[in-house]
């Protein structure tokens, strides 16, 4: 047996954990993928945000005799993932199928029923009822003719999958007693606007007054967005409610008295439902108490 080459590489890129780079995936071989890799003399690594295979020479030779594809189960450990990541797919009917785009090195993504004859050979009956988030599929096909003693500068065969985060409506819930006037969440950055506040109560029946964005938020595990609670003495009535001439849309201004400098982010895990403007929402509730 020869030298180990690196033969296959998949990098997962996230836009919610802070350096960009996936956390907690297990990647699990499915169908006869891992029978084949062993009789290839392939090595398998991951570290939970890659996939990574070595072996030699003829490896990929002894792999294209017997099948077109290998094929793993993506299942996500990580706390914050399910509820940090934009998921297309119909939970629990439907699954990621993943899979190389036409044109470059990026993997693309789309639901999948979990009916779908595709998926026979390759789920277990435990997966059906504790279903991974993705079934990451690689044709053979995609890799060079020649292996990596012959070309070494075409290996490892690299792809890319992105995840974006998930975006919601970010509500602001304020607790306690808040008096000033015209009350409004600032985005120091200008990019997002809020509505003004309204009177709403807790479950338990605490009263407090609720600011939500007007548009989707990503969520981030470290966010750089900057955002203000400031007062608009003049504007508004005392109660702060906001009224109709614009206050709390989150454009600043050189009169807000400034009443909470750096407002906490939305975090992961804290994920409501609600109905909005007539059209069901995911709602990220932001407590903020006095």
């Amino acid at each position: 047996m020869g030298p180990y080459f690196p033969l296959l590489q998949v990098d997962v890129a996230h836009g919610y954990y802070a350096d960009g780079r996936c956390r907690g995936l297990r990647f699990v071989p499915a169908g006869t993928t891992a029978e084949r890799l062993r009789r290839a003399d392939a090595l398998v690594r991951a570290d939970g945000g890659s996939l990574r295979v070595h072996g030699p020479a003829e490896a990929v030779d002894r792999l294209r005799d017997e099948t077109d594809f290998l094929a793993w189960r993506v299942f996500a450990t990580d706390d914050d993932f399910a509820c940090g990541t934009e998921d297309p797919a119909d939970r629990p009917h439907e699954l990621l199928w993943v899979e190389p785009a036409l044109a470059d090195d990026a993997l693309q993504a789309r639901p999948q029923a979990l009916a779908s004859p595709a998926l026979d050979l390759l789920l277990t009956p435990h997966d059906r009822r504790v279903m991974p988030f993705a079934l990451l599929h690689l044709p053979l096909s995609r890799l060079p003719v020649h292996g990596p003693s012959r070309d070494p500068g075409a290996w490892p065969v690299c792809y890319r999958w992105p995840l974006a985060p998930r975006a919601t409506v970010w509500k602001y819930c304020l607790l306690g007693d808040w008096t000033e006037p015209s009350l409004a969440v600032v985005d120091l950055g200008g990019e997002i606007d809020f509505d003004p506040p309204v009177p709403e109560q807790l479950d338990d029946g605490t009263p407090m007054l609720a600011i939500r964005s007007r548009g989707l938020v990503p969520l981030a595990q470290r966010s750089p967005l900057r955002l203000q609670l400031r007062s608009r003495p003049g504007n508004g009535n005392g109660h702060g409610n906001g009224n109709a001439d614009g206050a709390g849309t989150g454009s600043g201004s050189a009169n807000d008295k400034v009443l909470i400098r750096r407002l906490p982010t939305a975090a992961a895990q804290l994920l409501a439902r609600e109905t909005i403007a007539g059209r069901p929402a995911i709602v990220s509730e932001i407590h903020v108490h006095r």
